[in-house]
């Protein structure tokens, strides 16, 4: 008899955590295709990536002021046993060393209505139904971090870096249901991620294994990589080499040049493609009294946008509490301006009139008038924001959020 019910209890145990694992596995409200145009009047807004506090600010560029607020964690800030086992261990470990980090990068929707969030340290990416808050679907990626990402011109695919002991790769999501369609080899710890405007080739730049010491990291190799790969075969096309850690960087359209923020480093340098040398670079101001201990991860300077006409960059200098304004020929220093406490990531309007800079020490964002070279506005948001993404959404879903 006890024979029998010992049996009887496990058979119920497993079944338990057979259902747990699924309804883990399939959690969301299903797949939306979101790859179509926008339908009807649209109108441009930023998403506030917060990083601590797990929310997303949709700021109203018109109005400069946050006008709703959305949920990136509405399955929890801490990941489950059932949903990832080795997640659910790690994150606690990555965590102490990394600090909480629930919004590591966000992608808007072709059509403007879904907003793709990579969570770091959850180790997954989610696609946010922006009118209800609600998730469509969770997809977790390889290694302890989910990291930078981008989406493809035609709003199909998703790029997502792999950071820490993921196998330095990039792997491939489907927008509409969060599928895997492939993944493809980068250097060591990839971060950031473009996808050209033809759609054709994906740029990924590398860290360095950033658990080893600095002096160790360049032994391999594959440390510091710029890694082309063909977006429809997820074959490598070509490689480039750095001394150091590739932090945000930018390629001109004829992709001939690249400009990057290197790790550890105040610099920026430019590198012809085509020859594979650096053309110039560049080493930004350092505020008073600002040292090594002052930086965030190894990079004083986070955040690299390039203006349509490539002739203008906009800098997020981080540890001196900055954006810095710079031509691209010649490789030079226009001015910088004050912001907010730890700019971290640096993005444009689509009329390249605006700069706006994720200051995550003071969690607001620092609006910045490229053509008067002055910032016009400073917007509270949530704690921790880390990253912003600016886009187009109906007008008729704004006024919903309102």
């Amino acid at each position: 008899m006890l024979v029998r019910s010992l049996l009887a209890l496990v058979i119920a145990l497993i079944v338990i955590c057979a259902l747990l694992y699924q309804r883990e596995a399939g959690y969301g409200t299903g797949p939306k295709d979101t790859s179509s145009a926008p339908k009807g009047e649209t109108v441009e807004v930023a998403f506030a990536s917060n990083a601590v506090a797990g929310t997303i600010s949709i700021i109203d560029l018109e109005r400069m002021e946050v006008v709703a607020t959305l949920n990136g964690v509405p399955d929890g800030t801490n990941v489950s046993f059932f949903r990832d086992p080795i997640q659910s261990f790690a994150q606690e470990i990555a965590q102490a060393s990394g600090g909480l980090n629930y919004g590591q990068d966000t992608d808007l929707s072709r059509d403007g209505t879904v907003l793709y969030v990579s969570r770091g340290f959850l180790g997954d990416v989610i696609a946010l139904d922006i009118a209800t808050d609600s998730v469509l679907w969770r997809t977790p990626i390889a290694g302890v971090r989910s990291d930078h990402m981008d989406i493809s011109p035609d709003g199909k695919r998703l790029y997502v870096s792999a950071l820490i002991r993921g196998g330095d790769v990039v792997e491939v999501l489907d927008t509409a249901n969060g599928k895997k369609l492939g993944s493809f080899k980068t250097g060591l710890w990839p971060h950031d991620v473009h996808v050209t405007a033809d759609n054709k080739t994906v740029y990924v730049a590398s860290l360095g294994d950033m658990q080893l010491e600095v002096g160790e990291r360049g032994e391999d190799p594959n440390a510091y990589k710029v890694t082309l790969a063909d977006t429809d075969t997820l074959e490598i096309i070509r490689e480039h080499s750095f001394d150091e850690g590739i932090r945000p960087f930018q390629v001109t359209k004829d992709g001939k040049q690249l400009y990057a923020q290197l790790s550890n480093t105040h610099d920026v340098v430019a590198r012809n493609l085509e020859t594979d040398m650096d053309i110039a670079r560049i080493s930004l101001p350092v505020a008073e009294g600002v040292s090594e201990d002052d930086w965030d991860f190894e990079a004083p300077h986070h955040g690299l946008a390039m203006t349509k006409d490539e002739k203008t960059l906009c800098i997020a200098g981080r540890a001196s509490d900055y954006a810095a304004i710079l031509t691209t020929d010649p490789l030079a220093l226009v001015t910088t301006i004050p912001t907010g406490d730890a700019p971290s990531w640096s993005t444009l309007t689509e009329d390249d009139r605006l700069c706006l800079v994720a200051n995550t020490r003071s969690d607001d964002v620092s609006v910045i008038d490229l053509d008067n070279a002055e910032e016009i506005a400073r917007i509270p948001v949530g704690r921790g924001v880390k990253h912003i993404t600016v886009g187009r959404v109906p007008v008729e879903l704004l006024e919903g959020l309102r």
